[in-house]
């Protein structure tokens, strides 16, 4: 039996953690060089915290560094070692078996190398693409990627708004789509069909003419929420959940409730994985537009007041301020004292408002329960 090769593939991915992608490779030496230089600045620095209690901040950077310079060139080491793919580990050796002499296949070989390579370049968005010749629809994953990147960066520093930088979790979908496309791509180009050059825009396209609902095109534009239910046509559901996702951009922002800031990453998340349901019951024919709040007629009072409160506290923001600053100068610190307490204390007495209706309030739900007990 002659020796299977090791996967190019397999040992790039491990070489993730440090000195393990080598290990796979029969590397020893170089297993024990990087783990160790990566893990045990990491563990020295552990143990003076548990003896010590307390650590240099200047010795911790060093430290960390260490761990960071091994990792690193344990990960180009092997990069380098599967583009320049001379490493006998990836070669199947040729073997006598029943007396005739076994060759190595060498086609398998030449595609598990080509699948490293585009695994490895498709850490940048569209270089795998590109390396397959797929040229346009390389550079408009690339330019997409970095077009999100610069255009959140932008629109935060110009409305000084940081929240805005939440709308980053859509880097790591399109990272991963770019990785899996490209991937897709090469099996079928392994497999000997003709693969057609065309941007990702063209795709869409041509799936918005034919009427037909892509998976693909649904997942990419829920990134935003509610526009991927919006393409696949769940107008009520997509409007609800775009609206609730920028109404809690706005209201955060503007009253400062970075205590609450964890809800606009749960509302995306809840916005994201619907669309996958929604997506399978298209495939089954059973989807419904419900919308996320089914009516808001019972709190139509309470929104009327709300909406209410709000417009006269900007238009009096605007009026005071003015005015205090034209006629009282000296009280403007004590305005802005005020006007930056203001959203705690109103946001905090709703809080305890609702703490002391869902203490001793009686829901609904207990009060028929509690009838049909009677009865």
């Amino acid at each position: 039996m002659r020796t299977e090769a090791k996967s190019p593939l397999v040992a790039f991915l491990l070489s993730f953690i440090p000195g393990v992608g080598h290990l796979y490779i029969g590397r020893v030496f170089r297993f024990i060089l990087y783990a160790g230089g990566f893990s045990a600045p990491i563990a020295f620095l552990l143990l003076i915290a548990l003896m010590e209690g307390y650590t240099d901040e200047t010795f911790i950077f060093v430290m960390l560094l260490i761990s960071v310079f091994f990792g690193a060139i344990n990960f180009l080491d092997m990069l380098v070692t599967i583009a320049g793919g001379k490493h006998s580990a990836f070669r199947p050796q040729a073997e006598l078996h029943n007396g005739i002499m076994v060759e190595a296949d060498p086609l398998t070989y030449i595609e598990q190398q080509e699948k490293a390579k585009v695994m490895m370049l498709s850490i940048v968005p569209g270089l795998g693409h590109m390396y397959m010749g797929l040229l346009q629809r390389g550079i408009t994953l690339l330019i997409t990627f970095a077009a999100s990147f610069g255009i959140v960066l932008f629109t935060a520093v110009v409305l000084d708004a940081p929240i805005l930088l939440i709308l980053w979790l859509a880097l790591p979908i399109i990272w991963i789509y770019g990785i899996f496309d490209a991937m897709s791509l090469l099996n079928r180009k392994q497999k000997g069909e003709d693969l057609v050059d065309q941007s990702l825009f063209v795709y869409i396209e041509q799936h918005l003419a034919s009427g037909k609902k892509s998976r693909g095109a649904a997942m990419v534009l829920s990134i935003f929420p509610g526009a991927g239910h919006l393409y696949i046509g769940l107008q009520q559901r997509g409007l609800q959940l775009m609206g609730l996702f920028l109404l809690g951009v706005f209201i955060m922002d503007q009253l400062r409730l970075t205590l609450f800031l964890f809800l606009l990453p749960m509302l995306w998340c809840y916005a994201f994985f619907d669309v996958m349901v929604q997506l399978r019951r298209l495939d089954e024919d059973q989807i419904k537009d419900d919308p996320i709040v089914m009516s808001i007629a019972p709190y139509q009072r309470w929104i009327g007041a709300g909406l209410l409160v709000v417009g006269i506290y900007y238009l009096l923001d605007r009026v005071a301020r003015s005015w205090i600053e034209h006629y009282f100068p000296a009280w403007m610190s004590q305005y802005y004292e005020i006007k930056y307490m203001l959203p705690t204390v109103v946001i905090a007495f709703i809080l305890i408002l609702l703490g002391i209706k869902l203490l001793f309030g009686t829901s609904g739900s207990s009060k028929k329960y509690r009838n049909k007990g009677e009865q």
